[in-house]
């Protein structure tokens, strides 16, 4: 019995010590489960947190970084701004010292060379001159070439220029005429029509040849330039047979030559002209020089009344004296 209860209670002891071990067992399980589980979420939150204070941190840095890349770029600018401040007023400084460097050297060699001679002020003078002169002959060449552009332009009428420049108009009759009214007034200036007509000879070379060599020739006869009046008009019969002019200007050379007092020879040209042109066109200047060279021609002497012979007186003997002969 006692052995019964022995096993019995010994049983009882090994079922409770195995229901310890086995508790114990399940309790150690239960707590390594706990750590392990306590382990894995502790590892978990850790990574949340992490992570969460990792990406804070990160935005936070970055904000930070932002910052600081603005406040080193507004550094960088205003430190580039100073040194550009810097660098130029540096290079304002090297000019402003450069410059009054070379002025200093140009004041010493003016200095040096007016102490050396005096030429250098008239040297100045003479470039002074120079340019003047220049700028004159470039004021003149602008007024020639306008003056120029200006005789380009086609006239109306027979003008000329305060240049003294002759125009005439592009019709070569209306030009004749002009010159003609202009040559035959009293405020003719022989020289202008002179040129006039030899502006006219050169425009229209094969017209009115013996009208531009007779009215030419009219011009030296108004100045009274009579012996180149002469030369003028006396080939415009052998040159120009049949012209108009040819009576008129033997008329004015007749005339010329009675001014410069050879009047035999004018009376000449005259009578031969009663001659040629027995029905003058031009009968008042005919009578008018037949005039003037009678009235300077010498008037011929009277036909002496023939002397009764004298009677002869008785010769009377003289002594013949030895000539003297010439030493």
């Amino acid at each position: 019995m006692k052995q019964i209860l022995f096993i019995s209670l010994f049983s009882a002891l090994f079922l409770t010590l195995n229901s310890c071990i086995a508790m114990k067992n399940d309790v150690d399980m239960a707590k390594t489960e706990l750590r392990a589980e306590t382990t894995a979420k502790m590892k978990i939150l850790e990574e949340n947190v992490t992570k969460n204070v990792t990406q804070s941190l990160k935005e936070e840095v970055a904000k930070l970084n932002s910052r600081l890349d603005e406040i080193e770029k507004t550094q960088q600018t205003e430190k580039q701004m100073q040194k550009n401040k810097i660098d130029l007023s540096f290079n304002n400084l090297e000019e402003l010292r450069e410059t009054i460097k070379e002025l200093n050297h140009r004041i010493d060699n003016v200095d040096m060379t007016a102490q050396k001679n005096s030429l250098f002020s008239e040297q100045i003078n003479a470039l002074e001159k120079k340019i003047a002169e220049n700028e004159t002959e470039l004021a003149q060449l602008k007024e020639n070439m306008n003056l120029q552009l200006e005789n380009l332009k086609p006239v109306d009428k027979f003008t000329v220029t305060k240049e003294g420049a002759v125009r005439l108009p592009e019709n070569s009759e209306k030009s004749y005429n002009q010159l003609v009214e202009y040559t035959k007034s009293e405020n003719c200036d022989p020289a202008i029509a002179r040129k006039a007509w030899e502006t006219f000879a050169d425009k229209w070379p094969e017209t009115r040849k013996c009208d531009v060599t007779f009215w030419t020739g009219e011009t030296y006869y108004m100045e009274k330039s009579y012996n180149k009046a002469i030369e003028t008009l006396q080939p415009i019969e052998k040159t120009y047979p049949g012209c108009a002019k040819i009576e008129r200007s033997y008329l004015h050379i007749a005339f010329s030559l009675f001014h410069i007092n050879k009047v035999e020879v004018a009376n000449a040209i005259l009578e031969s002209m009663k001659g040629k042109f027995p029905q003058s066109a031009f009968p008042d200047e005919v009578k008018e020089l037949e005039k003037l060279i009678n009235s300077k021609m010498p008037k011929k002497a009277a036909p002496a009344k023939k002397a009764e012979p004298a009677k002869k007186a008785p010769a009377k003997q003289q002594t013949k004296t030895p000539a003297k002969t010439k030493k």
